[in-house]
């Protein structure tokens, strides 16, 4: 059964959000980690295999995160159903997430596998001497792991939807699994453990592949259960309902949007710097899985304050929404303290974590540096961010989005690395000024109010009902 929380209006707010993001926190904890040790073993194979898993990766970043932003939709109103109590609305709203997010899936995974090689040669064209071996272990690692996506793509739906329900721990559990699988296979696939072949950088796509369809699998069946926070009736999976579709996608595509200008900007971003050398796309791959660390807390807390500001909007109580806002900020703020304390003093040790070629390690710790001190500011516009998106303001993150991205960041690592030389260290100054930029606007835009204001459409939950909010954390012992 779902277990109910006491009334958030007699909660202290911080445990609420607490409450909400710790789990998160453990599940984005477990999932970095694993990250960066399938990195190392990887690492083991050379620069080149670095390289080409680094490059592969963003391609998957673009499609993660613009899975995650369409699911957005799907958690705004899921929370607001939740916060009305209303929860056959809820499960509308999951039926067709479900059915959407397979049709995605299945799309970007054929796309995936067809485009796979001219992708990893667009990204290396800047390369006076293009290193055909980075893309031929890129292309196959691409090939492999979208061809999971159109089951795999579940796996970031069901988190959605359960988080706007305020069911944190069931996403930990799943994603703990699917995650040490992950790290189990690499271990197997890459160098070969015992009867396991080696198979290189294809072992590592194996073993994200196999992690993340068996992962969606398992979570169909969880939003099929009927103890689930929120589900689906299989009987009515696929009936379909337009108006809630267009809902969610009202939310989800400036979502979707902004991630794919943040991602493009990323690509674009990697070009230049893969236009550098393999020192410097092996050392920028280590520097942003080190830089993920800092990632974590602001991104579950951001999640915390989505599901908090959609849920207390839901309930009409909109002054509740903001202090869950800044609440989650304050708290991540102290991630963010240690985050910078842990690049200006140990860049070097977590740098050699990774690789033993001096060059890299140097670049890598430099980036590092570069980034500490704007790690305040990342973490204000990931939190805050998230707090907006839970409102329905998704069309002012893109916006704040693109500035920074296209405007700052782009621009400037082009002229900071490129055109004046500075190489792979200017386009890290260039993303620093990003955060900065995008932290402060993103607080501008909170601070505004502005958001309290969205009314909700047709199919969402209107603001007249005060009832009470409550968090489900999911079935019983869990």
């Amino acid at each position: 059964m779902t277990r109910k929380m006491p009334d958030l209006t007699q909660m202290d707010l911080r445990s609420s959000v607490l409450f909400l993001a710790v789990p998160a926190v453990l599940r984005n904890l477990l999932q970095t980690m694993v990250q960066m040790v399938s990195l190392m073993i990887v690492g083991s194979l050379g620069s080149s295999a670095i390289a080409s898993v680094g490059l592969a990766n963003r391609v998957f970043f673009i499609i993660i995160g613009v899975l995650s932003a369409l699911s957005v939709g799907a958690t705004a109103l899921v929370a607001r159903s939740i916060g009305a109590r209303d929860r056959a609305n809820a499960e509308r709203v999951v039926s067709m997430a479900v059915v959407f997010s397979l049709v995605v899936g299945v799309t970007l995974a054929i796309a995936g596998v067809v485009f796979a090689t001219p992708i990893m040669r667009w990204m290396m064209q800047l390369q006076e001497e293009m290193d055909m071996e980075v893309v031929r272990q890129g292309a196959d690692y691409i090939r492999v792991v979208c061809g999971s996506m159109s089951i795999g793509v579940l796996l970031f739906m069901s988190n959605a939807v359960l988080q706007g329900a305020g069911d944190m721990k069931t996403p930990l559990y799943v994603m703990s699994g699917v995650n040490l699988l992950n790290l189990l296979l690499a271990w197997l696939l890459v160098t070969g453990v015992g009867p396991f072949p080696a198979m290189g950088v294809l072992g590592a796509g194996y073993a994200a592949a196999i992690a993340r369809a068996v992962g969606g699998l398992v979570s169909f069946f969880i939003l099929a259960h009927p103890r689930a926070a929120v589900g689906f009736n299989l009987r009515t999976l696929f009936k379909m309902d337009f108006s809630v579709l267009r809902d969610i996608l009202h939310i989800g595509v400036p979502a979707a949007m902004e991630q794919l200008i943040h991602q493009g900007s990323q690509i674009l971003y990697t070009v230049f710097i893969a236009g550098m050398g393999t020192a410097s796309i092996a050392a920028n791959s280590i520097a942003m899985s080190i830089q993920s660390l800092s990632f974590m807390p602001g991104f579950a807390f951001g999640l915390a304050a989505t599901s908090l500001v959609g849920q207390n909007l839901g309930a009409a109580n909109p002054e509740r929404a903001e202090n869950s806002g800044y609440e989650s900020l304050r708290i991540s703020m102290y991630a963010a303290g240690i985050a910078t304390a842990l690049f200006l003093v140990l860049p070097v040790p977590l740098a050699q974590l990774y690789s033993a070629d001096p060059e890299v390690v140097s670049l890598t710790a430099n980036c590092l540096r570069i980034t500490a001190l704007a790690q305040p500011a990342l973490a204000v516009a990931q939190v805050l961010a998230g707090a907006l998106r839970g409102a329905g303001d998704t069309k002012w993150v893109m916006y704040i989005t693109a500035i920074g991205n296209w405007g700052v960041r782009l621009v400037g690592a082009w002229i900071l690395g490129v055109q004046l030389g500075w190489g792979l260290l200017g386009v890290w100054v260039a993303m620093a000024l990003d955060q900065l930029l995008r932290g402060g606007l993103t607080l501008m835009r909170y601070r505004s109010g502005h958001w309290k204001a969205i009314k909700a459409r047709k199919g969402m939950v209107p603001h007249q009902k005060a009832a009470a909010v409550t968090i489900a954390s999911g079935r019983d012992g869990g």
